[in-house]
């Protein structure tokens, strides 16, 4: 009686009411195709923090999200739940949710990374006590990893569409561990990544999940990715170009490819079906907030210059969706400044995304 109690309370037109769920969403998580997972960390990154604070603020903002989208009938009747795992502290000390566990650990983790990355910027070696920390650093970083992992196969078996909110980027390994281990035997997990950086870098400033390490530990480490595709970026290495010509699994969409084939006259649709086309059935999206224009993220921990502008990411995400299998999402690197401009804009993204992966379940 609860469930049709919360239903008929449930007002998509209305005022949002705060309730410490993603959109104001009332709903059980057993009533839901897509279970949104807030994952507050931050430890590695490696300009400006501040991204542990993203899924907190995001939930602030998502309550003035209006949720209809003109191109999808009965969008403002979906249903998105909220993640709210528990899990034991052990020794007596009762239990917590996962996301503030997470949190906690972030803020320890990140006072030891930040020491370790002003020894490196001064060019200093580091001593035993800061190669200590970096070994703690990382055994966390794995420890969250391991547990996003744990809570997305949950959802999965479940038969729903897991969808994590960071945080920074390297939470992002578990999710799609998850994901590519869901999948029937035989079959490969292609990954969309929307992104200002390559994140090919081999343990960056040592820390093994960096954020900017992302793909090449999913590359690296995960069996059955089939394919990733890179949309927007605009800030890699030579070490990491190399390593796109050189690895025949990643096709790159640069910013600057990108510009140059709309400058040449080729429409967006085009360079959309493109890129859909490199992506096997079953695709798990990635979405870094800073590939899109920096103006729509000014906070994030490493903005460049350029980018996506938010429709024609949202244009994307549809056609990924009507052609392909959404198998898990997650929106990382949203970090709230003085005002709510960041947060507002991660929200309404963040329900795309939520939005166009429940429509692959309908298909």
């Amino acid at each position: 009686m609860e469930k049709e109690k919360d239903n008929i309370e449930f007002d998509a037109s209305g005022v949002g009411v705060p309730n410490g769920r993603y959109f104001g969403m009332p709903f059980s998580n057993e009533e839901c195709p897509v279970v949104l997972v807030s994952v507050p960390w931050d430890a590695t990154v490696s300009y400006s923090d501040g991204t542990a604070r993203g899924p907190e603020a995001i939930i602030d903002a998502s309550i003035q999200v209006d949720l209809y989208d003109e191109k999808t009938e009965g969008s403002d009747s979906f249903k998105i739940g909220t993640d709210d795992t528990l899990i034991d502290l052990g020794e007596g000390e009762g239990q917590v949710r996962a996301s503030e566990y997470i949190k906690a650990l972030s803020s320890d983790c990140r006072q030891k990374a930040c020491r370790i990355i002003d020894s490196l910027s001064e060019g200093k070696e580091l001593d035993s006590e800061l190669l200590k920390l970096q070994s703690e650093v990382n055994r966390s970083s794995e420890a969250v990893n391991y547990l996003v992992e744990q809570i997305c196969a949950g959802y999965l078996s479940q038969g729903k569409i897991p969808g994590v909110v960071g945080g920074e980027h390297s939470v992002t390994f578990g999710a799609v561990k998850a994901a590519a281990a869901s999948l029937p035997e035989g079959r490969k997990l292609g990954v969309l990544q929307f992104d200002a950086h390559a994140d090919l870098r081999n343990a960056y400033e040592g820390f093994e999940h960096s954020h900017a390490s992302i793909m090449f530990n999913i590359l690296s480490k995960i069996g059955n990715i089939g394919h990733l595709t890179q949309v927007g970026i605009r800030d890699f290495c030579a070490d990491e170009h190399d390593t796109i010509r050189r690895e025949g699994r990643i096709s790159a969409f640069t910013d600057c490819q990108t510009e140059e084939s709309l400058a040449q006259g080729e429409t967006w649709d085009s360079i959309c079906s493109r890129i859909v086309d490199t992506l096997p059935e079953d695709v798990y999206i990635s979405f870094d907030i800073d590939g899109l224009d920096p103006s729509l993220c000014p906070n994030t921990g490493t903005p460049v210059p350029g980018g996506l502008g938010f429709q024609q990411a949202v244009y994307l995400l549809r056609k990924v969706a009507s052609q392909r299998n959404i198998v898990g999402f997650d929106l990382c690197e949203v970090a709230p400044g003085e005002n709510e401009w960041d947060a507002n804009v991660g929200a309404r993204l963040l329900h795309k995304m939520a939005l166009f992966a429940t429509l692959t379940k309908k298909k």
